[in-house]
């Protein structure tokens, strides 16, 4: 037993001098790291590129003790070659700089690389270069295009005094006009735009060789003396130039003031042609008092920059836009940059017996309120078709207070291959279909079994309604991205066959409208804003 304790305590004393030994070692070669001798400082560690502001980089990396300061190299076009010669050259930068953020000199879309050098403090050598790219944002250094100095055929875009550019190209999408920036207008920071066509929007881009610069938009003038343009002012018979018109003219009228008001008395237009009426400026809109009747086949409308006012000197008028006779196509009827309203009844109405083809009814960029419903729906076709129905950023108050806003009634069978297809986006609806029994879409055209409709809803804000979407088992919608306030029924609803917003990515944010009393739903919530999500009218 005494030999057999005796091995064991020698075994242990064994262990402990291994162990001993093991633990010394590592001590000794971690003192060795430590203590590590190099002939030069080393090269960045942790380097990182962020993009800002589109054409700003934020540079970071590890602070090194041992620099005296580091030196960074930009080169364009580049991916880590570095080849060629730098087009920009940072030096004297220290780790209280760290990070680094390059202000100016770098523009849009375009790929660069960067290289930092650590240089020493001490006798040893500066450090290798350590590299990383990095791709600039399309910039905008355009300033919104001023509507004062457009014209019928040019356009002054401006941008900051000084910033380099080669050349400006305007396109309407089809056509192309491109002008070169001279050494004059870069130290002006504007340049006038000249051969473009009156009457006519275009995108412009500002570039430096193929990199965008800035971009924005603007529209040209109507030509007053352009063919097929007639002209009315203020005191003028505008009915008289209506009926008079032929067949795809162009009536112009050119108020002396803002709110200069045409047809006092109000009157219902029939039409059986097609015509365009225009406000001459957008700041200067006039007043129509009036109605359109669809009286034949060959009848369609284009409405801009006019304020229509069902409420005149009489009475109200009741529709915007009626249909009136059967078996027939007829439109478009397109309304933009318009203020509509105080109608009686409807926007468009369509009776039971009035067999009708609407090609297309739009309402874009307008402002639209105080239409009654007084035995109607706001948008009420019976017993015709709207092959296409367009509601585009535009604001909806008091529209269909206690009826539904929307209703498309199953007339497929007069209709055959006809479909009907909705789009309501980015919109904004308040104190609309304000009845727990009402809805926004009250669609039912083909009907239940195949149906012939499909509608989508989305970037739309509905505000302070009793009303929900629908309880109709035809209507086919999809829906995305709405915004609901003080509107239960939309999310929630015990309705029987009642759909509410199943998208999973609605928001319930207040709005903050500018004045809703007045009809004014000017959105100033900023994530709603952010998000394009309701109406965002610019005039």
């Amino acid at each position: 037993m005494q030999i057999m304790n005796n091995i064991i305590k020698k075994s242990i004393y064994v262990s402990m001098l291994g162990l001993f030994a093991l633990f010394t070692s590592c001590e000794e070669r971690q003192e060795e790291l430590t203590e590590l001798m190099t002939d030069r400082v080393f090269s960045a560690t942790g380097v990182e590129a962020r993009i800002v502001n589109k054409t700003q980089v934020v540079l970071s990396w590890t602070k090194n003790q041992e620099a005296e300061s580091y030196t960074v190299e930009v080169f364009e076009n580049d991916s880590l070659t570095f080849s060629g010669t730098p087009m920009m050259v940072i030096d004297g930068i220290t780790n209280s700089d760290i990070p680094y953020t390059i202000t100016s000199g770098l523009v849009g879309q375009t790929q660069y690389s960067a290289r930092i050098k650590t240089i020493s403090k001490s006798d040893k050598d500066d450090s290798k270069w350590k590299g990383i790219y990095f791709k600039t944002a399309a910039e905008q250094i355009l300033q919104e295009v001023d509507a004062a100095t457009v014209t019928t055929s040019t356009a002054v875009i401006k941008w900051v005094a000084g910033e380099t550019a080669t050349h400006a190209i305007a396109t309407d999408g089809v056509n192309e006009v491109r002008q070169d920036v001279t050494a004059q207008d870069i130290a002006a920071g504007e340049m006038t735009i000249a051969g473009l066509t009156e009457d006519t929007r275009y995108t412009v881009r500002l570039m430096k060789d193929d990199k965008v610069r800035g971009s924005g938009s603007f529209e040209t003038m109507i030509d007053l003396t352009a063919a097929g343009t007639i002209v009315v002012a203020t005191g003028e018979d505008l009915l008289a130039a209506i009926q008079g018109a032929p067949s795809g003219a162009r009536i112009v009228i050119n108020p002396t003031n803002a709110g200069d008001a045409f047809l006092t008395g109000g009157v219902t237009i029939e039409l059986d042609k097609a015509i365009s009426i225009r406000g001459y400026q957008q700041s200067k809109m006039p007043v129509v008092h009036a109605m359109f009747r669809a009286a034949g086949p060959n009848a369609s409308l284009f409405v801009r920059s006019v304020e229509l006012n069902g409420l005149s000197e009489a009475a109200y008028r009741d529709h915007l836009v009626q249909l009136t006779v059967s078996d027939i196509e007829t439109g478009p009827f397109i309304f933009k940059d318009c203020v509509i309203t105080n109608y009686n009844k409807s926007i468009l109405a369509g009776a039971s017996g009035i067999v009708t083809a609407v090609k297309e009814f739009r309402i874009e960029n307008c402002k639209v309120s105080n239409i009654l419903t007084n035995s109607a729906d706001c948008i009420d076709v019976r017993a015709g078709v709207v092959e296409k129905l367009n509601l585009i950023n535009s604001t909806f108050y008091n529209c269909a207070p206690a009826r539904d806003f929307i209703r498309l009634d199953d007339a497929s069978a007069g209709f055959t291959g006809k479909t009907s297809v909705v789009n309501v986006n980015r919109c904004t609806f308040s104190a609309v279909s304000n009845n727990a029994t009402k809805r926004i879409l009250y669609i039912r055209y083909g009907g239940s079994a195949a149906p012939l409709n499909n509608t989508t809803f989305n970037n739309n804000v509905i505000a302070n309604t009793a009303g929900y979407y629908t309880n109709q088992p035809a209507t086919v919608f999809t829906m995305s991205k709405n915004n609901y306030f003080n509107a239960p029924g939309f999310t929630v609803n015990e309705t029987i066959n009642a759909q509410v917003d199943v998208a999973g990515n609605f928001t319930q944010l207040n709005p903050g409208f500018v004045d809703e009393a007045n009809g004014n739903l000017t959105i100033t919530n900023q994530t709603l804003l952010d998000n394009a999500v309701g109406a965002n009218i610019k005039w």
